[in-house]
């Protein structure tokens, strides 16, 4: 709580409560009677949202309310800089090694950077800075969050959750896929550049190894006795390695048959929990020292990389097929909306993890400042990473006489079957292939650590006994999440990740920023974020970002809502189309996530509110804060306020106190 005294007579008190308030300081005998004023009083009022008022107090003394202590103290990072590297970690993911560099290049290429760079700064930044100081500000998880800022809002933070949880099962078992690939990695000859191997069809092509022109494997020597150039329908190795040896995506049919679960891949997602778990069961104190690790390693990896490929035959040329401009598609909405897909993709907003990561934080911590840090950390890999990724695709092109563009498709593709391919090409290979999955490794680990104390946070803050017993109550969370996961390590287990991939996020996400914009800006109302800012902060947010969090945000997320659900793209994965009844489960899904919103408004307006209002009353009331309420009715309790109408004809919920 803080006051400001603006004459002898009036203290206007404006109270940011973040825990209950102790019942012996509502008793307090310097409280007197709370009036409330309205906007007449220009010397002292300020402009009021939509659900704020003005509350004044006659005190004798400006003591500040406490803050109830308590029961289980809450952890803080140990120090500033491991809760920025979690955030850096966090927002730098996979998405940034083979999703940002393809994503540009199909889209514009350095023209691609305009709508960017568009979204970053009017959705990528602000949501950023307001999930990270909505978490410091209120010390509790996504759900417990949503539902002090207003009782009807809690289904945001439910909504959020269903939503991570989503995310973390297909995420988890990719990072599963690079754990079997840096096994595999260990030898001197990587597997997946030869088709010598038992699994290896008639059509398998040993198509980038040096003595591949002395040993054309399974090709035609044409009667001039010249070397045909490796033809369309041959099979790279490392393609067969990927999806016949690793996945054994040959024998699944599709989502009607996913075939049995495969040992391995199985081992390598366990283990992947085991290591989370050993890493984050202690809560921040363990994950700080954890990201030391694995927030740094990518960037040292990728400069390696960098130097590695920018050495190579041909390299320029896929920097350049990376960077070059073509202004024209920019006329293309779908360029726009993959701006913004990737600003959501890979910063990860409304996935309840900054806000996360932020409420074990101080109040005071300037988030501003690790908001751009942490943006800026996140532009700065995916350009690093595309420089990387395109130096060795355009040395692939010009070891295969091929266009960059033909090389590769997007997605896993890069990241298992293409880049692998080129790793074994150079001087050593293990050291390289070694480097580039544990790369990948780490990227994955960091937003899964986020994912996980984002779901045990959430929980527990809303059931202590999960908080008491933190240590067993995430094994059990990872114990239900590696039986959630066991469809994705079946033989078809890839089309249930590309699935999850379509379904798990897209509107259902974008809706969830949507609604944290509106409940934060409207609901509790921009002028209290502003105030709460310039209190714990100590500076106030420029008009920027108040115009984006009130207007622009909210605006530019329904447009692109709208235009995901009339233009959606058409599923595939290879040669599979996903059948018609998936598509529409799938969209069915993804509207489930986000059902807790309406629900959770439905059961507060039916549950909680006062029967004997107007129903405009009973709707109007639905929106002041949790906390607020209570405030005020323990002080109407007490017989230390009462309320006075305002000059509207509508009553105005209180939402600052």
């Amino acid at each position: 709580m803080t006051t400001s005294i603006y004459d002898d007579e009036q203290i206007r008190i404006e109270v940011n409560i973040q825990e209950n308030v102790h019942e012996d300081m509502l008793k307090d005998s310097k409280m007197r009677k709370l009036t409330v004023i309205t906007d007449d009083i220009d010397s002292i009022s300020r402009r009021t949202g939509t659900t704020e008022q003005l509350v004044v107090v006659k005190k004798s003394s400006s003591t500040p309310l406490t803050r109830q202590s308590s029961p289980i103290p809450r952890d803080l990072w140990t120090n500033k800089i491991e809760f920025l590297l979690s955030v850096i970690g966090y927002v730098v993911d996979l998405g940034n090694v083979w999703r940002f560099p393809y994503t540009c290049y199909e889209n514009g290429g350095g023209a691609f950077l305009i709508p960017y760079m568009i979204f970053l700064c009017i959705l990528g930044i602000p949501m950023l800075y307001l999930e990270l100081f909505l978490g410091q500000f209120y010390h509790c998880g996504n759900i417990t969050l949503w539902g002090r800022i207003a009782p009807s809002m809690k289904g945001i933070g439910i909504a959020s959750f269903l939503i991570v949880t989503a995310v973390t099962l297909f995420y988890t078992t990719i990072i599963a896929h690079a754990v079997f690939y840096l096994f595999a990695s260990f030898q001197r000859i990587m597997p997946w550049s030869l088709c010598s191997h038992s699994w290896n069809t008639r059509l398998c092509s040993e198509r980038l190894r040096p003595d591949e022109i002395n040993n054309p494997t399974f090709g035609d020597i044409h009667s001039n006795g010249s070397l045909p150039y490796i033809n369309e329908s041959k099979i790279s190795s490392a393609e067969e390695y990927y999806n016949i040896y690793m996945l054994g995506i040959h024998r699944s049919t599709g989502l009607n048959d996913l075939g049995s679960i495969k040992i391995d891949l199985l081992l390598c997602l366990i283990s992947i929990f085991i290591l989370m778990y050993v890493c984050i069961f202690r809560g921040v104190k363990s994950t700080g020292k954890a990201v030391y690790i694995t927030a740094i390693l990518p960037y040292i990896v990728l400069i390696i990389l960098l130097i590695q490929g920018l050495s190579l035959e041909g390299s320029l040329n896929g920097i350049t097929y990376f960077l070059k401009p073509t202004f024209e598609k920019l006329k293309d909405l779908r360029v726009w909306y993959s701006a913004a897909n990737q600003i959501f993709f890979t910063l990860g907003s409304g996935l309840s993890v900054l806000t996360t990561y932020g409420s074990y934080n101080i109040s005071t911590n300037n988030c501003y400042y690790d908001a751009l840090i942490a943006v800026i950390a996140n532009f700065a890999a995916s350009f690093l990473a595309g420089f990387v990724v395109f130096s060795a695709l355009g040395h692939m092109s010009w070891r295969l006489n091929k266009n960059v563009a033909t090389v590769v498709d997007q997605g896993s593709s890069l990241s298992f079957i293409a880049y692998p391919e080129i790793l074994a090409t150079f001087k050593y290979p293990t050291f390289f292939s070694i480097i580039f999955f544990l790369m990948v490794i780490n990227l994955g680990l960091d937003s899964d650590f986020g994912g996980l104390e984002a779901m045990y946070t959430a929980l527990s803050d809303e059931y202590v006994l999960l908080k008491r017993h933190r240590k067993f109550g995430m094994f059990i969370m990872c114990c239900v999440l590696i039986i959630a996961c066991l469809p994705t390590v079946t033989h078809g287990g890839n089309y249930v990740v590309q699935y999850l991939d379509k379904f798990s996020t897209g509107p259902a996400l974008m809706l969830v920023v949507m609604m944290e914009a509106i409940a934060a800006s409207w609901v509790y109302g921009i002028n209290n974020i502003v105030n709460d800012m310039r209190i714990h902060l100590g500076f106030e947010p420029n008009y920027f970002f108040r115009f984006t969090w009130k207007f622009f945000c909210p605006l530019i997320v329904t447009l692109l809502m709208i235009f995901s659900l009339i233009s959606p793209d058409e599923l595939m994965y290879g040669n599979y189309l996903y059948p018609s009844w998936s598509i529409a489960f799938g969209w069915c899904f993804n509207m489930a996530l986000i059902l807790p919103i309406p629900i959770v408004i439905i059961y507060v307006f039916i549950r909680h509110s006062d029967s004997e209002k107007s129903l405009r009353e009973r709707i109007y009331f639905l929106f002041v804060p949790t906390i607020t309420k209570q405030k005020l009715k323990q002080q109407v309790e007490n017989g230390n306020a009462f309320i006075v109408p305002s000059s509207s004809s509508s009553p105005s919920p209180i939402s600052h106190v």
